[in-house]
């Protein structure tokens, strides 16, 4: 399961700069599709999200994604 990560200033400019040329010049829908494309995986994510979370309770998974942004702050 991917995972957000933070970028450094100048990737983040650099992604946002390419994500303005791609709205601008293919329109939104288009750039999200393309996007969508590139980030496609392999196999069955509804499995993958399934092991990675297995029997948690939705306050589990609350409490492990907060512990996850509290570590990152």
């Amino acid at each position: 399961m991917n995972t957000a990560t933070t970028l450094p200033n100048e990737l983040a400019d650099l992604v946002r700069e390419g994500w303005e040329l791609l709205v601008n010049h293919l329109g939104l829908p288009k750039a999200i599709q393309f996007v969508v494309l590139l980030e496609r995986g392999k196999g069955d994510s509804v499995a993958e999200i399934k092991e990675y979370w297995d029997d948690a309770s939705i306050d589990d998974i609350h409490a492990r994604i907060m512990q996850w942004k509290a570590e990152r702050a």
